[in-house]
């Protein structure tokens, strides 16, 4: 059986497809005039898009369900200036599957990430903490190996293969451009925390075909997890010491900054704040641009609304005009224009 090869994100309106999607959700849902149809949320590794099937809905509800590879028919169109399938054939997938052709991944290079990882680890000054950060991301091949699969969330941010190891990369490279500004505070403890804040997700999450929440992940959550494999670790450095365990726990334990938000603890150290705030920058950076890329209409300047933030973000770039005014502003007071927007990193 020959499936087409083209991906979600390069559909166009009005194409015949057939293809294998994953059933991201789904549910049997009834028209104004009672007529019962299926809507679902398919995706592959490059898109999610709504798709609709009208015509015996119920049996085919009755035999698919979330995470389901199906084989479908139908015809793409534009619905309120977004894209959409309407179908006319799906079924269960019986043919091989690979789940990398059906969950995103990232767009950055996953060994170059490894390596500048690698090189932070190699620079931190604390001789215990480099030994612990060294247990993990050095001695133990299994964890790195999974720890470059590993997605960050299953929706939130940076929900895509090799998201856990862009996120903290992201929130080490904030670690090392914040710390120097503070003298106060213990830059390699802040350092420490951002490489290992999120490592329970390793085992927190599954993603052999759909992401989810594995039964530990459910039980416990990533930090409860993340404790337990950092004290494991410590263990098998010789007299690692008890009150340098205990900061790199506290900073696991109230990364997230308050109980609401699934914190055990509130952060109650200068490093702990400083963690909570940097983790907080590239998740909720990464969250919004996501959703401006994915949840807008085309033919709008705002985006879908956030469920999570509770309100649409505006997503028009900045205009010729604003950019003309700027600079002729700037030219009559004598100010250089820069020639590019500068870089954090």
């Amino acid at each position: 059986m020959t499936i087409s090869t083209i991906k979600l994100a390069d559909l166009k309106a009005n194409q015949k497809i057939e293809m294998q999607l994953l059933i991201r959700r789904k549910n049997l849902a009834q028209s104004r005039n009672g007529k019962e149809y299926l809507n679902l949320k398919l995706g592959d590794s490059s898109a999610e898009i709504s798709a609709f099937l009208w015509d015996d809905a119920a049996p085919a509800d009755a035999a698919l369900k979330e995470g389901d590879c199906v084989h479908i028919k139908g015809r793409s169109q534009v619905f309120n200036g977004k894209l959409q399938l309407t179908l006319n054939f799906i079924e269960l997938w019986q043919g091989p599957i690979d789940p990398r052709n059906f969950l995103p991944q990232t767009d950055k290079h996953i060994p170059t990430m490894q390596r500048d990882l690698l090189q932070i680890v190699a620079d931190i000054h604390d001789p215990w903490l480099k030994r612990l950060a060294q247990a993990f991301f050095v001695k133990d091949q299994k964890f790195v190996e999974d720890f470059a699969l590993a997605p960050a969330a299953k929706a939130m941010h940076h929900a895509w293969l090799g998201g856990l190891l862009e996120h903290t990369l992201s929130v080490a490279r904030l670690a090392l451009q914040v710390t120097p500004l503070y003298p106060q505070i213990n830059a390699d403890l802040v350092l420490i925390g951002a490489l290992l804040h999120d490592i329970g997700k390793v085992r927190e999450l599954v993603y052999a075909r759909n992401l989810d929440y594995s039964t530990a992940g459910r039980l416990l959550g990533h930090v409860m997890i993340g404790v337990q494999m950092i004290q494991e670790k410590a263990k098998t450095i010789k007299d690692f010491p008890e009150s340098t365990l205990m900061l790199v726990e506290h900073l696991i334990l109230s990364h997230h900054g308050e109980y609401e938000y699934g914190s055990p603890k509130r952060p109650k150290t200068l490093e702990a704040i400083l963690l909570n705030f940097i983790d907080d920058i590239d998740a909720k950076i990464v969250a919004v641009s996501t959703h401006l890329e994915t949840g807008k209409a085309t033919d709008s300047d705002w985006s879908d609304f956030h469920r999570l933030f509770g309100r649409a973000f505006y997503a028009a770039p900045l205009s010729n005009s604003l950019e003309d005014a700027t600079s002729t502003s700037a030219a009559e007071s004598g100010s250089a224009i820069p020639s590019a927007t500068p870089k954090l990193f």
